[in-house]
C-alpha cells in the first residue's frame, strides 16, 4: 500500500492545483447570499463543480431541495462525509462565513477523491441547507442521508481558531395574546392590551435569568405589538429562544418560560396561544481521538490553535444533533481578529477577505489529511468509534 506521506503530498498538491475553483466557489456564494432554504443558486454552483470533477450526484429528499448529496466510491467499505454549509443570514448576508465552510468542504472533497483509486473507502460531499434557524441537518437525518457514514467533518470560520467547542441545545417558543382593541384615550377600560403581556413576559423571563444555570440563555424579539398608539393592541405576539448545555436543562427552562407567558396572560386578560418548534438543535457531542487528529494535520500546515476553554462563548448549531449520530468534527478557524464579532456586518467582510481565501484552502488541506489518514488506518477509525461510543452512552449531563 502507498505511504501516507506519499498520498498526502499528492492530495495536497491537487488542492493546490484548484485553488482557483476553491476560492470562486467561496467569493460566488458570498456574493449571492442566500437565507435558509432558498439556497439555489449556491447549491447548483457546488454541483456544477462537483459534477465537473465527476462526482456522482445523488438524489436529495423533497423536503430538502437545495440540500446536496455527492459521493465518489471505491468500495462501501467505510464512508467520509465532508459537510458543506452555504446558507446567509437576512439582510446582513454572509455573517457567519458559510461561503468558506462550502468551499474548504468542496475543496477537501475534490483533494482527496482524486485518489480514491487508492484507498479502500468512499468520500462524500454533503451540502446541508438552512442552518440558521431552519435545521437542515435535521431533515437529512430524518431522510436517513447520513445512514451508512462512519465520520463527518467540516470546519468554521470564526475569530479564533478553536478545535474543540461546544454548542448549546436550542428551542424556539413563539407566543401570541389575544386582546380587545378599544380607543387608547376614550375607553380604554374597555380594551384588553395584547402587548401589555406582551411586555409582562419579557419581565418575567428578565426575572427568570437571575435563577439560570451559567450554560442557560433565553432572548427574544416582539414580532408584533399594534398597529397605531391610540389603539389598544388586540394582538401582539414575541418569540425566544431558549438555550442550554443538555436537553433535559433545556426543557426544564422551556416550562419556566412558558409559565411567564401563562402569568402575562392571567394579569393583564388576554388569551395566550403557545407555539413550540418541533425541531430542536442538540448540544454538540465532541470526539476527541478526531479533534486530535485534526489539529495535528492544521498544525503541519503552519497553524495554531489557540487555548480556549470549550465551554465559553457558545452557541448553537444543527451540527450537534449530527454529532450525536456519528463521529463528528466541528473545528473553528480564525480569519480575522477577535474584536469581530460572528454574525456582523464586518465579519461578512471579512468572510471575503486575503485571510479568508487563505484559510478556505488550509482548512481543505486540513479535512482532506484528516480523512486520508482516518480511511488508510483502521485502528484510527476503531478509536474514534469506541470514544464515540462511550461518550454517548453518558449521556448529557451538564459539565460546568
Amino acid at each position: 500500500m502507498i505511504s501516507f506521506e506519499l498520498l498526502a503530498e499528492r492530495v495536497i498538491k491537487k488542492i493546490d492545483e484548484i485553488k482557483s475553483n476553491i476560492i470562486e466557489l467561496s467569493h460566488y456564494i458570498h456574493s449571492n447570499p442566500e437565507i435558509a432554504w432558498e439556497e439555489v443558486k449556491s447549491s447548483k454552483r457546488i454541483l456544477e463543480i462537483l459534477k465537473s470533477f465527476s462526482f456522482e450526484i445523488d438524489h436529495v429528499p423533497p423536503s430538502t431541495p437545495t440540500a446536496v448529496v455527492a459521493r465518489k466510491t471505491k468500495t462501501p467499505s467505510l464512508s467520509v462525509a465532508f459537510i458543506a454549509e452555504y446558507d446567509a443570514l437576512p439582510k446582513i448576508g454572509h455573517g457567519c462565513g458559510h461561503n468558506i465552510i462550502a468551499a474548504s468542504s468542496v475543496g477537501a472533497a475534490v483533494g482527496i477523491s482524486d485518489i480514491i483509486d487508492q484507498i479502500n473507502g468512499s468520500i462524500y460531499i454533503i451540502g446541508t441547507p438552512a442552518e440558521e434557524g431552519g435545521g437542515g441537518k435535521i431533515h437529512l437525518l430524518k431522510e436517513g442521508i447520513f445512514d451508512g457514514i462512519d465520520v463527518a467533518m467540516m470546519i468554521h470560520p470564526s475569530n479564533r481558531t478553536q478545535i474543540v467547542k461546544r454548542t448549546l441545545a436550542v428551542k424556539e417558543v413563539t407566543f401570541k395574546f389575544y386582546g380587545r382593541s378599544s380607543h387608547a384615550s376614550a375607553t380604554p377600560f374597555l380594551g384588553i392590551n395584547a402587548l401589555d403581556a406582551v411586555i409582562q413576559t419579557f419581565n418575567a423571563v428578565n426575572a427568570l435569568r437571575q435563577q439560570l444555570r451559567p450554560d442557560a440563555r433565553v432572548h427574544g424579539i416582539i414580532l408584533d405589538g399594534g398597529v397605531r398608539p391610540n389603539i389598544i393592541p388586540d394582538f401582539a405576539s414575541c418569540q425566544f429562544l431558549v438555550r442550554a448545555i443538555d436537553l433535559d436543562y433545556l426543557y426544564e427552562i422551556l416550562e419556566k418560560v412558558k409559565n411567564c407567558a401563562h402569568g402575562a396572560a392571567l394579569s393583564t386578560g388576554a388569551r395566550l396561544e403557545v407555539d413550540i418548534s418541533e425541531r430542536v438543535y442538540e448540544p454538540f457531542l465532541p470526539n476527541y481521538e478526531l479533534s486530535g487528529l485534526f489539529r495535528k494535520h492544521l498544525k503541519s500546515l503552519g497553524v495554531v490553535p489557540d487555548e480556549e476553554d470549550e465551554m465559553k462563548n457558545l452557541g448553537s448549531s444543527d451540527i450537534g444533533n449530527i454529532s450525536r449520530r456519528l463521529p463528528t468534527l466541528h473545528a473553528y478557524i480564525a480569519i480575522c481578529d477577535r474584536n469581530i464579532p460572528l454574525h456582523s456586518s464586518t465579519f461578512a467582510d471579512m468572510s471575503k477577505s486575503p485571510r479568508a481565501d487563505e484559510v478556505c484552502l488550509i482548512a481543505a488541506k486540513a479535512l482532506a489529511l484528516t480523512a486520508l489518514e482516518i480511511i488508510i488506518s483502521p485502528d484510527i477509525l476503531k478509536r474514534i468509534k469506541e470514544e464515540f461510543r462511550r461518550s454517548s452512552s453518558r449521556g448529557q449531563s451538564y459539565q460546568g
